[in-house]
């Protein structure tokens, strides 16, 4: 029996001995070292990776790096698109089509797929695994960090413009900005919509003005034209005008909406047919279509002129992780979609291995993200209602006559969650165009048959005029005193500004004096949530005193819900087809 006891001790204490002739110099190597020399280790090893970014493929950084748990900042940027130029390198003749980064959104049977093109950066970390943790070799978790929004870069993915509505009236053949106003020739009626509201002036529709080649006459016939809106200096006078309103479609010409791959402008709706995408819309959703464009007789093709409905481009921000996001509970002033499940979001990043696959996988990467995105929507004005009312100095501008301008409306705060990515990473040393610091190169895509699916919402109700505001519009609406004078048989005008004089015969506003800036930059996305904000050139552009905000209705009788119609909410399912991606070292 002694010897049986000590046998088992001997055996105990040699297994003992073992285990920790395996485990112990690392723990004890690891143990041994304070907080300050991890520190100065993990410097140690930034400078290295700076210094030679190949670095990381040693076995030798591997293991030292694994010893501190070393986390390495870097920039996911997309490849392909510059901000300036569309690409990251030399200027290219056809920057948009050369985006290789690309996704599909399935917005259901209704409104088809579209086809969202993709630039920008996320702030990352590369973690590096303890071997001792059971991680192979090479093993690295991925973390995607949220944009600190204001205390470093700004790294967030940018999308173009989501077209979801058209009306290929707006672009069709003979209709007329103006053709529900007055003055227009009775016996040759004009179809209303906005073939000729286009930036440069009267284009198809209207001949060449003899006033200014960038404004639109309005009215028919050679005497009755004019270089302009009619504005009157009182409700009384009814037949000659008292001034002129100048038409300029400028920034929101029809022709400034088009099709293109470069990110991050809200007139770019994705896609290029030259390069063989059909999109902006589907073809299945034209009559007789049996494929892109085609059909017997040839259906009537909308094209990115006839978006009436458009989301601005999309800053996809990645979500704080234990965000609790309201899917399901009705919202008076439209800042969540409905109708769908409530969530609380996860962490977003994954693994990644340095050298191949990772272990058991037959890919390299593999991720989830969550991104969050406030999305306001554009809409074009077409067939406007006027009732022949007219201007009238001092009185509220009325909204006939931004016929086929657009409106930006409220943001829906939206949460794009559970994209799955997976690829490849390869060691890629190297400078880019622009002087950063790239380690590695990857390509990522959605797994087949595994698309993100999540609710997704776009507001109705208007909150300010597409184009930058003029002369205090968006706290003030009044028409300004046009003088005084009457139109000289002819168009006799010679002075484009200023008082009438015997060869005018009427006051002509400079585009100054407009409540719009069609010659500079559109103004962004409010940042008002939908339905809490109109400015007053908005608000009271309408017949009535003003434009109420959408109410939610009453379910008393019966007929009603208790939606307001502010918004609406659809399943969407994302497929992200390619994602090209430069690893750069640091927060750049």
């Amino acid at each position: 029996m002694r010897r049986k006891v000590s046998h088992f001790l001997a055996l105990a204490v040699i297994a003992a001995l073992s285990i920790g002739l395996m485990a112990g110099p690392a723990d004890a190597k690891t143990h041994r070292m304070s907080a300050k020399q991890k520190a100065h280790i993990r410097a140690a090893l930034r400078k290295q990776v700076k210094k030679n970014p190949r670095v990381v493929s040693r076995k030798s950084f591997l293991k030292r790096a694994s010893l501190v748990n070393f986390k390495l900042p870097v920039t996911l940027r997309l490849r392909g698109v510059h901000p300036l130029n569309g690409n990251y390198g030399p200027p290219n003749p056809n920057p948009n089509s050369q985006n290789p980064n690309r996704a599909s959104v399935d917005l259901g049977p209704s409104l088809g797929t579209r086809e969202v093109d993709l630039g920008g950066s996320l702030s990352a970390n590369i973690v590096f695994h303890d071997s001792f943790d059971g991680g192979a070799l090479g093993n690295v978790d991925l973390e995607l960090l949220p944009d600190t929004n204001g205390t470093g870069p700004n790294h967030t993915l940018t999308t173009t413009s989501i077209p979801l509505l058209w009306n290929s009236q707006v672009s069709a053949a003979g209709t007329r900005y103006d053709a529900q106003d007055l003055f227009l020739d009775v016996a040759n009626p004009a179809t209303a919509g906005c073939r000729d509201f286009k930036t440069g002036g009267d284009v198809g529709a209207n001949p060449a003005s003899p006033f200014n080649a960038s404004w639109l006459q309005f009215g028919t016939g050679t005497a009755n034209q004019l270089p302009g809106y009619p504005v009157y200096n009182n409700s009384g006078q009814l037949a000659d005008p008292n001034g002129i309103l100048p038409i300029i479609p400028g920034v929101e010409g029809i022709d400034q909406v088009k099709t293109g791959r470069a990110p991050g402008s809200n007139d770019v709706i994705g896609g290029d047919p030259a390069a063989g995408s059909y999109n902006p819309f589907p073809a299945s959703s034209y009559p007789g279509a049996t494929g892109p464009y085609s059909g017997s007789p040839a259906p009537t093709v909308p094209t990115a002129s006839d978006t009436v409905l458009r989301t601005n481009a999309l800053n996809l921000n990645i979500a704080t992780a234990g965000t609790p996001v309201n899917n399901s509970t009705p919202s008076a002033t439209g800042s969540h979609p409905e109708n769908s499940q409530d969530t609380v979001l996860g962490r977003s990043g994954g693994q990644a291995n340095l050298f191949g696959n990772i272990p058991g996988k037959n890919v390299g990467i593999d991720i989830t993200a969550n991104f969050s995105t406030p999305i306001s929507s554009i809409i074009r004005m077409v067939d406007q209602d006027s009732f022949h009312h007219k201007l009238i100095a001092g009185e509220k501008w009325p909204a006939g006559v931004f016929n086929c301008h657009q409106v930006w409306t409220g943001s829906v705060q939206n949460y794009i969650t559970g994209v799955h990515l997976e690829g490849n990473l390869r060691i890629a040393p190297g400078l880019t165009y622009d002087g950063k610091l790239r380690i590695a190169k990857a390509t990522v895509a959605s797994p087949a048959n595994e698309p993100a699916n999540f609710p997704v919402a776009a507001c109705l109700s208007p909150d300010s005029n597409y184009g930058a505001a003029l002369n205090s519009s968006d706290t003030v609406s009044q028409i300004p005193d046009p003088g005084t004078g009457s139109i000289v048989a002819g168009n006799g005008f010679k002075s484009p500004y200023g008082p009438p004089t015997s060869s005018s015969g009427a006051y002509v506003f400079a585009p100054s004096e407009l409540p719009i800036d069609e010659t500079a930059t559109p103004r962004g996305a409010p940042a008002f949530a939908c339905n809490t904000h109109h400015t007053t050139l908005v608000e009271q552009s309408s017949l009535l005193p003003s434009v109420p905000f959408l109410a939610n209705g009453s379910t008393g009788d019966g007929y009603r819900t208790d939606a307001s119609g502010a918004k609406v909410t659809v399943g969407a399912q994302l497929n992200v087809n390619n994602v090209a991606v430069d690893v750069l070292i640091g927060d750049v």
